[in-house]
């Protein structure tokens, strides 16, 4: 049994009234105080959440779960999640601060475990962490290792910018480049050393049996089985978001528009359990009438496989649903558990 951070309460201090406190002119100059007291380097503002496990239930965290009690404190710049560990990269060390302050020791409601945060030590190393390093209290899982990460395009896509455009190239020219650069010394295919998918409203990408764009927002996906290739992808599809927004930038001042300041923002997951059905599920679940079928529990492993990044998987389930006279329907531009984003209904004959 499984159960999330999310079902912790979002932090009592409103959002208004914390980015308020955060504005203070003294507020600065008393945390760096603080700090100095305390030894933390105030360079790097990174925090490390755990939840501890209990009476053998697992605590893990969904991502947006992570982002939403977090993202009260100030503007996060990287987050990155593994099971029951995730290691939060603010812009702003005022931010971190108070984030730690009143999340840590916080309890989790109808579970008796409590929320801990601290600093993450190897402050100078926060913004390039190495991915292994979260699989440490984590000995147990065996499985091969998938690296993901997804960045949010804060750009809506238009006939006059075309952002998306922009960001794969003509004729997919920046993809390529970036293909060519990971899988360079590599032996295999392409497609089966690294993954990079752009999806949303915009991408061009049609899914799903009405062959429609996704409703969610504009986003790049990456993912590979290679620590090194991933890494290198990140990099480069990083640098390419940050190019394309400083291009957006010079459009917006052009237009008479403020500067948007817009900066790169990911979030990366690492996973021992990559969502994938076996073949004797599949076929017990073809076998199975609609009434027998949990469809609930399904629409939870699509959304897992699409948060993964892992599209081929997560149109298959949709497909065996189809199948069997399920229609769904993904919430516009919502993410989170299945339930949630995603509403289903009878196929009428």
């Amino acid at each position: 049994m499984q159960s999330k951070a999310g079902d912790c309460d979002s932090p009592t201090l409103k959002r208004s009234k914390i980015h308020a406190m955060l504005q203070q002119p003294d507020v600065r100059d008393k945390v760096l105080e603080s700090l100095a007291s305390l030894h933390i380097p105030s360079h790097t503002p990174c925090l490390k959440l755990e939840i501890a496990e209990n009476q053998g239930k697992r605590f893990s965290m969904e991502q947006s779960d992570v982002t939403n009690v977090f993202e009260e404190f100030g503007e996060i710049q990287s987050l990155r999640v593994f099971d029951n560990i995730a290691l939060v990269l603010y812009k702003d060390i005022v931010s971190a601060y108070f984030a730690q302050k009143v999340l840590d020791g916080r309890q989790l409601p109808g579970f008796n475990v409590v929320l801990q945060v601290s600093w993450y030590h190897n402050q100078d190393e926060a913004s390039r962490i190495p991915l292994q390093d979260l699989s440490l209290n984590t000995p147990e899982i065996q499985q091969p290792v998938k690296y993901t990460c997804r960045f949010d395009i804060q750009i809506e896509n238009d006939k006059e910018f075309q952002v998306a455009r922009r960001l794969i190239g003509p004729r997919g020219s920046n993809m390529k480049k970036i293909v060519e650069r990971c899988c360079k010394g590599a032996q295999g295919q392409a497609h089966d050393i690294i993954k990079l998918r752009l999806r949303g409203r915009g991408s061009g990408f049609k899914e799903g049996p009405d062959k429609e764009e996704s409703d969610e927002t504009l986003h790049m996906c990456i993912s590979s089985k290679f620590e090194e290739k991933y890494e290198i992808a990140v990099n480069e599809v990083e640098k390419l978001i940050n190019q394309v927004y400083a291009e957006y930038k010079d459009y917006c001042l052009e237009k008479g528009r403020p500067d948007p300041q817009l900066k790169a923002k990911k979030i990366e997951n690492i996973s021992g359990r990559t969502v994938s059905f076996p073949v004797e599920k599949i076929k017990e679940i073809e076998e199975l009438d609609s009434s027998e079928i949990d469809i609930a529990e399904l629409i939870d492993i699509r959304n897992e496989a699409r948060r993964q990044c892992n599209f081929q998987e997560a149109d298959r389930i949709r497909e065996i649903l189809r199948k069997k006279g399920v229609i769904l329907t993904d919430e516009k531009g919502a993410r989170g558990r299945g339930n949630e984003v995603t509403s289903w209904k009878h196929k009428k004959n």
